[in-house]
């Protein structure tokens, strides 16, 4: 059951009128753990906060001749010999959205030399289970493999625009806070008790600056909607690998005004994928 639905859902019509409310439960559950300030608040999301990159897609220019080699949206993307234009199951060619080549400064996994974004905006699949998506990992680029490989002639052409990095730290947002630390959320809703997610957002911003949508390498998601992340089979959340936010530079827009999520596991090398929009 999600946050909202626990806090906020419907009350049972056959309880005491006289039961203590959810606040009250939270606050003696927090004053047996000292928990009690916006002070406090912030120590707890302190251990959280997780570097990320920034991907600022910077407006379209004009497409050079090959761009196999460089970090992009649109453009050509890196192939090797004996590879083909990425296709769904029916044969139909995917769109190319970007692709980064790792380095010490991006927060990508060290496993991980080149990553790559494939998409049937047609279909616009939303989760992992659906067709019409391709995450392409390569664990290492060798140029001596390189091969040219032209954009499918039904695909129409996407915009050229370099990408600006910049590190940055990163903190979960309200919807997904709950899946990192429980009582950062009772401690937001005890200080605020209308409107939790102003503390909780208060104390991030105190913390890290503010934060709003963006495209990025590793971090925490920032739902558009509830969180959705993936567990591993120990119950674990997986790691953010990157998510793509609506670019109106790259011409990209995930349903309405919506953001991507794909998640990693390094050990099983399985991949997580999902779409939220407004």
């Amino acid at each position: 059951m999600g946050f909202w639905n626990k806090l906020f859902g419907k009350k049972n019509e056959k309880a005491s009128a006289n039961a203590p409310s959810h606040i009250d439960k939270y606050k003696r559950e927090l004053n047996e753990l000292n928990l009690k300030s916006a002070s406090d608040l912030e120590n707890l999301l302190k251990p959280l906060i997780s570097p990320m990159t920034r991907m600022n897609v910077l407006p379209a220019s004009a497409l050079p001749e090959n761009t196999q080699l460089e970090s992009h949206f649109g453009g050509h993307p890196y192939f090797e010999a004996g590879e083909s234009w990425p296709t769904t199951e029916k044969g139909k060619p995917l769109d190319f959205v970007f692709q980064v080549f790792n380095s010490k400064e991006l927060e990508l996994p060290e496993t991980i030399a080149l990553v790559q974004l494939f998409y049937d905006w047609e279909a616009l699949p939303w989760d992992t289970g659906e067709d019409g998506w391709l995450v392409k990992i390569y664990p290492k680029v060798d140029q001596q493999k390189i091969e040219f490989i032209s954009r499918p002639e039904e695909l129409n052409q996407s915009p050229f625009c370099k990408i600006a990095f910049m590190p940055a730290q990163s903190l979960p947002n309200w919807e997904g806070i709950e899946v990192f630390k429980d009582e950062a959320v009772k401690l937001s809703c005890v200080l605020n008790e209308e409107s939790p997610w102003n503390a909780y957002e208060d104390a991030v911003s105190n913390l890290i600056g503010e934060q709003d949508y963006q495209s990025q390498l590793g971090g925490y998601p920032r739902w558009v909607q509830g969180d959705e992340t993936p567990l591993n089979a120990e119950g674990k959340p997986l790691k953010l690998l990157f998510q793509i936010d609506s670019e109106e530079n790259a011409n990209l827009m995930w349903g309405d005004m919506g953001s991507i999520y794909v998640f990693y596991q390094e050990e099983t090398k399985s991949i997580e994928f999902t779409l939220q929009c407004y």
